[in-house]
């Protein structure tokens, strides 16, 4: 409200005060006024009679009565009063405004009974002659003694009260004047009080906002001053310290932001009090959501929250392993420690989150690595050793009978340096893709194509296999051309293992919005989709029996998988059970920025040349 502000607070006193001050005085000013025109006015008004007293001295009784009203009316036209002669009996024997036959006796008026004691009358009423108020003057006349007449003079209220009206407006005038120079002068005063204050005000607000680098001006008397010296000595004290709270929240931030672990902390009622962005992550919940309500109310895990209750209650710190459904089937590593405050009270729980879903997958994957490679090296070499052993036994007697079982054993040799050869590809291939750069030309890829399909030229003639390359003469790619060879050689060899017989493997490259596209179509046996997802996998099939019978270590596609990720592309997969399958093969078309490693492109080169 405005008179809740100093500014207001100030002005309307001091402007009522004047105001009222003001108005007193013209009020006394115009009573004043009155009174004295008045009194002026009786004056006059004796004077008058008294003039016209002395003119009539000595002759009174020796004028006619005819002459005497002349005298009247002569004298009321030169000084505008009414005069009346009145005898001490009280009749009129002289007026200067009606005829005097027709007058009452004027024993009974007032001025003329004072005037009868031998005083000035004087009275203020309504003319019972002429019907108005008027003001009447009454001057006893003496002859050598005796009382001989009175002599009255009056004059209309009415006048003086117009001529009183207009004073007083004059007043009313000069009265709002002076209250408007009063307003000016409250407001001026005003202002210059309040002023600073409001610079005060205002520069409080901006502090409250945050501004805490804007200063008050030091305006107005010294304690004003003084308060703002001290307002601004507070919001450099209140900046430094929110400076140095805020470098430290943004360095806690920071640390939180940075950390791949997941954070949370809970008070004792198990209400979320911070966590980081990898927390929300891990948990799928909403940061903004989160803070300040209760852990049961975000999360739904039931095992998590029965290890946040122990945690709250544990004197010492606890780990234990998660499995989150419906969040990728995510692991996870709890450990959760009581938190504690600066003064070292305890305040809650605080839980650390660590994603081990890839550790327990790679995990997973050596267990099953060390098995696969375990069971594919253990069926040649017990084959070797079943037939070594029955060589020793028969002293090689059957001359027939042993070349056979040494071919056997060559066979079973040679497979094994198949599986060993692309066991160190892959991990070579796996190094590259891993972080390792290769070095990457532009290479005319029909030429590539064609090597690749040369060198499985060979197994494709034993079952009538025609390989068709399509691709443009004049197309090229930034790759690493032996590393890229030996993917299609495993996709044509893997497309000419599960065709049919006298069926044609097509091979194709074109350019996509600056990506080549290479795909490799059989008309085989197809692939079940079940089997899709894991095709790219060391060591999986989708018949064992088939793939051990076409010599297949099961690492060729495996190969290729890390060989177009060393390229920076993809590798996918099309087929139905019946009608072939198609492996496509998208790369960048441009030679992606990378640093090359001296070791790598001609370890590489030579592998792939075996």
């Amino acid at each position: 409200m405005l008179n809740k502000r100093l500014f207001w607070s100030i002005f309307l006193p001091y402007l009522g005060i004047i105001a009222v001050l003001i108005l007193l005085f013209g009020i006394g000013a115009s009573y004043e006024l009155r009174d004295l025109y008045l009194e002026q006015t009786s004056h006059e008004l004796e004077s008058g009679a008294r003039a016209f007293a002395q003119r009539l001295a000595g002759r009174l009784t020796q004028v006619p009565s005819a002459e005497l009203d002349r005298l009247c009316r002569e004298f009321s036209r030169v000084t505008g009063m009414r005069v009346t002669v009145i005898l001490p009996a009280g009749k009129v024997i002289g007026e200067s405004s009606v005829d005097e036959s027709v007058m009452d006796n004027h024993a009974d008026r007032p001025e003329v009974q004072q005037a009868l004691r031998g005083k000035v009358g004087q009275s203020t009423r309504d003319s019972a002659t002429l019907k108005a108020g008027r003001m009447y003057v009454a001057v006893p006349v003496y002859d050598d003694g005796p009382m001989i007449a009175i002599v009255r003079t009056s004059f209309p209220i009415s006048m003086s009260l117009r001529k009183l009206h207009i004073v007083n407006a004059r007043i009313a005038m000069a009265g709002l004047l002076a209250i408007c120079i009063g307003a000016v002068a409250s407001l001026i005063v005003a202002r210059r009080i309040s002023r600073p204050f409001e610079v005060i005000r205002h520069a409080a607000e901006r502090f409250a906002s945050g501004e805490l680098n804007h200063r008050v001006p030091a305006l107005g008397a010294e304690e004003v001053r003084m308060v703002a010296q001290s307002l601004n000595t507070m919001a450099e004290q209140l900046h430094q310290r929110i400076m140095r709270i805020v470098e430290q929240d943004n360095e806690h931030q920071a640390v939180l932001l940075s950390m791949e672990e997941g954070v949370l902390a809970l008070d004792q009622n198990a209400r979320v009090l911070n966590l980081n962005d990898s927390c929300c992550s891990l948990l799928g919940i909403d940061k903004h959501i989160a803070k300040g309500r209760s852990v049961r109310t975000i999360i739904f895990k039931t095992s998590f929250l029965e290890f946040i209750n122990r945690t709250l209650t544990s004197p010492h710190p606890i780990e234990e392993d998660f499995e989150l459904d419906g969040l990728g089937n995510r692991i996870l590593h709890a450990r959760g420690a009581a938190l504690h405050d600066a003064g070292q009270h305890e305040i809650g729980a605080l839980i650390v989150l660590h994603d081990v879903t890839r550790l327990r997958h790679l995990e997973n994957v050596r267990r099953d690595f060390v098995a696969n490679v375990s069971h594919e090296l253990r069926t040649p070499i017990t084959s070797i050793k079943g037939f070594v052993e029955t060589l020793l036994h028969e002293e090689l007697a059957d001359h027939e009978q042993s070349l056979r079982f040494l071919e056997i054993v060559l066979k079973q040799v040679n497979r094994l340096d198949a599986i060993i050869n692309d066991l160190l590809l892959l991990s070579r291939v796996e190094r590259v893709a891993g972080g390792q750069t290769i070095e990457l030309r532009d290479e005319r890829l029909v030429d590539v194509l064609r090597s690749a399909a040369e060198m499985c030229q060979q197994k494709a003639g034993q079952k009538d296999i025609a390989i068709q390359v399509d691709c443009d003469e004049h197309l090229f790619a930034a790759i690493n051309a032996p590393l890229f060879e030996q993917a299609v050689v495993n996709l044509v060899d893997n497309a000419i293992k599960y065709s049919d017989r006298s069926s044609t493997v097509h091979v194709a490259a074109e350019l996509r919005n600056d990506q080549i596209v290479l795909r490799v179509q059989d008309h085989g046996c197809g692939i079940p989709e079940h089997h899709l997802k894991r095709l790219f996998e060391r060591f999986y099939r989708v018949d064992r029996a088939r793939s051990r019978e076409l010599g297949g270590t099961g690492l060729g596609l495996s190969i290729v998988k890390h060989i177009v990720s060393a390229h920076r592309g993809s590798v996918s997969v099309e087929s139905a059970v019946g009608s072939g399958s198609t492996f496509s093969v998208v790369v960048p078309a441009t030679v992606p920025e990378m640093s090359e490693t001296p070791d790598d492109r001609p370890e590489s080169t030579a592998h792939a040349a075996e």
